[in-house]
Order: structure tokens, then C-alpha cells, then sequence
């Protein structure tokens, strides 16, 4: 270890010290202050993989793990905050919900996905998931082996604020909108739309969310960049405030998994995927066109690709689809039935749609007589996933195409 290096160990020692005794010196200011300047020089370092140096954003992993509640595993200003009683109560409240979803829906995923679903399909292609939000998690526990994940949904993209910048008290407004946010995901698993209009204003964009769920699933952030498609489907990089200058403004992340140590990328599209939206964006079609057959998922999608403003993505998703894992509120099963290129599993039990969207006219006939024509074949579901979350009687269609 380098003299510098140690100084900088010892200097932290005592700012940690001083912490403890709730010191306010102007030394522990100081300390303070040239911990965040060493942070902020050393925005790019690496980790060494299987002998290959993979750059890092340090200041992004270390901002991941102060809004998901974890404890910082390196020196650095975070690791300062970390005897505040907010951040106390944020990780006493992250712990708790965490623990809570693990037990209650994330481990039977993981559980059934590892015993049954991985058998089913490829799991190694590329994840393609339409009106997700920011939804990485659940998309993780279903395809826990795929290296991409593309999601794209309206909520939006914005530069996060430097969280080791604000003072104590927007520093922890943040953390409490953050909790807020979260509260639909951990008790119903999916994000409401009325909830998100307001919530994303509060804690700028979808970025924080992403953060808070890959370093809760076990994963190092890597790096994260602002990023366009352009006509032809090539991704170009892009500052933050040149990114709503383009009509396909993305982010892209880089993650690292803890314990494999395999390395992932998400790209999330902040973008209409109604017809005008994706006639709008060539560009958009062509890159998931590029991705090659890909599985899709779709859950909790307010059947939108029911109404006719969705026919262009509904065709997308079918046409790239290798696999099409879906509830209800995706494709309408009718578009399915009768096609030989498709094969259909049914999970769980069918029910009506819930009063929010109007359940008569939302329910699918045809749907209910394949679950009593195939109730033999029928396989339980072992998690609520979705829009049942009070009744947790969920419905899931595994569609498979065909190899012709």
C-alpha cells in the first residue's frame, strides 16, 4: 500500500472516530472533504477479472450501495454517513421490506425458475421487456442467466444529483422519497402509474431504482452512461444534457455480479412504444432487431397491447420472440390460439381482470376455456406476480415459437 494510501486509511480512521463521538470539528471537515475529493478523482478505477482489467466507476458503486441501505466494503465519504441515524433507519427499513420480498415472492422465483422454468427455454438469449419501468428485479429473478436486458417504458431518464454533494437535510428528503417509491414494489410487485407520475419527480428519473435493485440482487455497479440510438439501431453515447435532444434517449449499465463475477448489461429506453412512438423511432426497431431471438416478459402491462395504439409493438414482440413470458395484461391470448408457429403453458389460475381496468371488457373468453381445457396440464404458480397480488391468484402464459 502506497504512503498516500495509508494516510488516506488513517485519515478515515479518525474522521470515523470522531463521527462516533458526534464530533463537529472543523478537522472532521476536513476529513470529510478530502474524502470526497479522493472520490471524486477517482471516478474511473478497475477490478481485475479473470485477468482482464474492467473499468469501474467507483463514486457510482459506492453511491449504490448508500441508497440501497448496504454497508460500504471500501474507504470513502459514504462510509462517513453511515453512522447518521437516517441512513440508520433507510437500512433498518431496506433490510426489513428486502428481507420481507425475499421471503414471501423472490425466493419461490428463484426457487421455481432454478427447479422448472430454466428447462423451458434458453435462458442465455437477450431479455427484451416492454412497459417495465424500472423494473430490473423481476426480471432478474425470471432470467437470472441472460447477459442483456432491454427494457423501455415513459418514465423517465434524469441525471442523478451528486448525493455525496447535498446537504444532510435534501440528502435525506431523498432517501425518504426513495422508500416511498419503493413501497408498491415491495408490497405488490409492480410500480402504479398514478404513483410513479408523482414519485419520479421527487427522486429524479429511474436511475436511483435501478441502483438500490442491482445492488440488492447481489450485483457491483460498473459504470453507467447516458446513450441514443440513431437511425440505423447503433447506440451513441451522449452527455446528460444533450440526452432529451434525441428521440431515443437511453441509459446504459454495466454490472458485475458478486459471486460468478459475470458481467451484464441493461439498457433501459425512456420512450412511447404506442404505434407513433415506435413509426417514430426506426431506430429503436432496428436495434431489437439486432439483438437477435430474444425471451420476453411482460407483467403488469395495463393490457395495453389489447388496443389497437399497440399493434406495432405487439408485432415486434412476436416476431422477435423466441419465448414470450407473459400474464394476462400482455398479448391477448387470441393472437396465439390459433397459430401452430406457437405452443402455450398455463400457470397459476385465470381470473377476471381487477375493477382498474375494466374487468368486463378486458376479459378474455377464449383465455379461461384454454386454462378448463388444459386444467390436467395447468402447472402451479408458487409466487404472486402482478395485479392478484390481495388474491394471489395469478395467471402466466409461457409462449414458445416454434422451430420450423
Amino acid at each position: 500500500m502506497s504512503k498516500s494510501l495509508l494516510l488516506i486509511s488513517f485519515i478515515a480512521g479518525l474522521s470515523l472516530a470522531s463521527c462516533s463521538n458526534n464530533s463537529s470539528s472543523q478537522h472532521g471537515k476536513a476529513i470529510a472533504d478530502s474524502l470526497r475529493i479522493r472520490d471524486s478523482l477517482a471516478l474511473q478505477d478497475s477490478i481485475r477479472l479473470n485477468s482482464i482489467v474492467i473499468p469501474q466507476d467507483t463514486l457510482l458503486e459506492y453511491t449504490g450501495k448508500f441508497l440501497a441501505g448496504l454497508s460500504q466494503k471500501d474507504e470513502n465519504f459514504f462510509m462517513l454517513l453511515e453512522d447518521d441515524n437516517y441512513w440508520q433507519k433507510h437500512k433498518i427499513m431496506m433490510d426489513n421490506n428486502w428481507a420481507r420480498m425475499t421471503r414471501d415472492r423472490l425466493q419461490k422465483m428463484s426457487d421455481w425458475e432454478l427447479t422448472h422454468f430454466a428447462k423451458q427455454i434458453n435462458d442465455t438469449l437477450p431479455v427484451f421487456y416492454p412497459f417495465s419501468g424500472p423494473d430490473f428485479l423481476h426480471a432478474h429473478y425470471v432470467f437470472p442467466k441472460t447477459k442483456t436486458m432491454v427494457l423501455a417504458a415513459l418514465e423517465p431518464i434524469i441525471e442523478m444529483p451528486r448525493i455525496d454533494t447535498l446537504s444532510a437535510k435534501e440528502r435525506n428528503h431523498f432517501l425518504d422519497t426513495l422508500a416511498n417509491s419503493l413501497r408498491d414494489i415491495f408490497n405488490k410487485s409492480y410500480f402504479i402509474t398514478t404513483h410513479m407520475k408523482k414519485d419520479f419527480k421527487k427522486v429524479k428519473g429511474v436511475l436511483p431504482f435501478f441502483y438500490v435493485f442491482m445492488e440488492r440482487s447481489g450485483f457491483e455497479l460498473l459504470d453507467s452512461r447516458f446513450i441514443y440510438i440513431d437511425s440505423i439501431g447503433t447506440e451513441k453515447e451522449v452527455k446528460a444534457s444533450q440526452l432529451h435532444w434525441h428521440n431515443t434517449p437511453g441509459v446504459k449499465i454495466t454490472f458485475l455480479h458478486r459471486a460468478t463475477r459475470e458481467r451484464k448489461t441493461l439498457y433501459y429506453f425512456s420512450i412511447s412504444i404506442a404505434n407513433p412512438g415506435i413509426v417514430e423511432r426506426p431506430g429503436f426497431v432496428k436495434f431489437i432487431q439486432q439483438l437477435g431471438p430474444v425471451n420476453t416478459f411482460v407483467k403488469s402491462a395495463s393490457y395495453l397491447m389489447h388496443d389497437p395504439l399497440f399493434v406495432e409493438i405487439k408485432k415486434l414482440t412476436m416476431a422477435q420472440s423466441q419465448s414470450i413470458f407473459q400474464d394476462d395484461t400482455g398479448i391477448p391470448y387470441r393472437d396465439f390460439k390459433n397459430d401452430p408457429g406457437w405452443t402455450a403453458q398455463f400457470y397459476g389460475e385465470y381470473e377476471k381482470p381487477v375493477k382498474d381496468f375494466q374487468h368486463e371488457q378486458r376479459y378474455q373468453t377464449d383465455l379461461d376455456s384454454a386454462y378448463l381445457k388444459n386444467k390436467n396440464k395447468v402447472e402451479p404458480l408458487p409466487f404472486s406476480l402482478g395485479y392478484h397480488w390481495g388474491s394471489n391468484k395469478q395467471n402466466y402464459m409461457l409462449l414458445r415459437k416454434v422451430n420450423r
